[in-house]
């Protein structure tokens, strides 16, 4: 075989062979030709002497550039929760509004698209109507508008579990959401693979 393309040929084979990935019958024949050669034999110590690495100065300062981005996603969320707690409160059943269904519903698929997680979809859901609805029965018992012959630790155990039962409504609808959020995630994934 011609000289050149023998050692164009070993050239190629060289990082196959210093990994350890040729058959055993390629391996034979190149440790041949290389036996052959002292050309070849130079060739493959140069291959397995390792590249010295220089340190690239990068004019992108990760850290800022991360800290950015951190603030930016901190500020979305602030503004999502924000929505959240104000379409919680104007469509919620405390409201007499059974707009809540709807505005639930979306806020769970919402929640779950941008967090992917159940349970910040619960606590979003969860939290600013529990509040709420407590805040405004102890309102409504300190202005009088409630039996105040019952007692306070009565009224709390009632309001308490008044709000917890309001609450989960609005959470079941919020679950239905991010179930629905939960399979479009499922569907889009499996149409990627």
């Amino acid at each position: 075989m011609d000289k050149h393309p023998t050692q164009a040929i070993i050239e190629d084979l060289l990082p196959l062979y210093n990994e350890g990935l040729l058959s055993t019958e390629t391996t034979t024949w190149l440790e041949g030709q290389i036996q052959e050669s002292e050309e070849l034999q130079k060739l493959v110590t140069q291959s397995t002497i390792p590249l010295d690495k220089e340190e690239i100065d990068s004019p992108v300062q990760h850290d800022k550039m991360i800290t950015t981005i951190k603030r930016r996603l901190a500020f979305y969320q602030l503004i999502f929760v924000g929505l959240s707690f104000y379409l919680a409160i104007q469509t919620s059943l405390l409201n007499e509004s059974f707009g809540f269904i709807l505005w639930y519903a979306v806020l769970g698929l919402l929640t779950y698209l941008f967090y992917k997680d159940i349970k910040i979809v619960f606590y979003v859901s969860f939290i600013p109507i529990f509040i709420w609805s407590i805040g405004g029965n102890i309102a409504d018992y300190m202005n009088g508008q409630i039996d105040t012959t019952v007692s306070l630790g009565r009224f709390l155990y009632q309001s308490v579990m008044g709000s917890t039962l309001v609450t989960l409504i609005h959470c079941l609808f919020a679950f239905i959401g991010s179930l629905i959020g939960f399979f479009y995630l499922k569907i889009r994934n499996g149409e990627d693979q």
